[in-house]
């Protein structure tokens, strides 16, 4: 069987336990709501005013995402691949080197907008991940992270403007497979900062992962909070809310009512909804994302003032992918 065919298989696969698993056990889903409450409002405090870019270290992803925005004025898909090559220097420590190439179209229906469009439809961004990591006393490990990046609709080749910079430090407890934890968990911690933010300061974050049951646990913090259901080992459900975003260098700017330039394009969006999750094998998994957006900001602006923010309709979204993990 083909490289390709396992894919598809594993994916369709997916698509067809969710459906199955979702029809057997949709009773637990309402004893999520008071939950979500506090899950999504940590959520959008951290992406509001963080704009921390941590992200847990795949070896490589495959990743579509589309929000169709039948019945909106926005809709807009995205697709992602991701590799991360690991070095090892000693036993107890690593260095990853990894490319993160994302392409993006936008489609803003406002009829209102008075910009020519055709500037702001279509964006790429290409991060090098550049990634330490060691072990440290008493089971933490240490990590950091330099990502210089490109963000641009790259209409004339590649400017200075269009460089963006970010790193990560990061300090991790994992005991989610630990034999001597009576309940697993996982702490992760540090600092953040990027100028793809909007306040490009260095930014505090936490993570907090406990499995409190046989079939339950849950994670609270940045970038992703969960409560999730282990339906078996190889399937698993969550209610979950997550930021999703970018900010992309427009090359010679858009004229905006006849009188403001625009040079950036920002969009932030905060989801929530349903994740599935299947474990191909020990390392591989794919997922599928069922959600909606409770929060709906795109501006165009000139360096760090908008110039113009359009009236952005909340609208279904919806992610599926491949992922290969630590």
């Amino acid at each position: 069987m083909s490289k390709k065919s396992v894919v598809v298989t594993a994916l369709c696969h997916s698509f067809i336990e969710i459906v199955k698993y979702l029809n057997a056990r949709l009773v637990f889903l309402p004893n999520f709501a008071i939950s979500m409450r506090i899950v999504l409002s940590i959520v959008i405090v951290f992406c509001l005013y963080s704009g921390a870019n941590c992200q847990y270290l795949d070896l490589a992803k495959v990743e579509y995402t589309v929000a169709p925005g039948d019945d909106a004025n926005f809709s807009y898909n995205s697709k992602r691949i991701l590799f991360n090559v690991p070095f090892r220097i000693h036993d107890k420590a690593y260095f990853f080197a990894g490319v993160d190439y994302t392409a993006t179209n936008i489609n803003l229906r406002e009829e209102m907008d008075s910009y020519d469009k055709s500037d702001t439809d279509n964006f790429t961004e290409i991060d090098l991940n550049l990634t330490y990591t060691s072990m440290m006393n008493n089971d933490w490990r240490f990590g950091v992270q330099i990502t210089p990046s490109v963000n641009s609709n790259l209409q004339d080749g590649l400017m200075s403007q269009d460089l963006l910079m970010s790193g990560v430090i990061v300090f991790v407890k994992d005991k989610k497979n630990s034999d001597s934890a009576k309940k697993p968990f996982r702490i992760i911690a540090g600092l953040s900062y990027s100028t793809n933010s909007r306040r490009p300061i260095p930014f505090p974050f936490i993570s907090y992962y406990r499995k409190f049951h046989r079939k339950w646990s849950y994670n609270v913090g940045a970038p992703v909070s969960n409560v999730q259901y282990h339906i078996s080992e190889k399937h698993r459900i969550k209610v979950y809310a997550e930021g999703d975003g970018f900010n992309a260098h427009i090359q010679n700017g858009v004229i905006v009512n006849e009188m403001d330039r625009a040079n950036r394009l920002r969009m932030l969006l905060i989801l929530t909804g349903l994740r599935y999750e299947y474990k191909v094998s020990k390392h591989i998994e794919s997922y599928l994302n069922v959600t909606r957006t409770v929060f709906s900001d795109v501006q165009l602006r000139d360096d760090m003032e908008n110039v113009f923010v359009p009236a952005i309709d909340n609208l279904m979204h919806y992610r599926i992918g491949l992922r290969c993990k630590i």
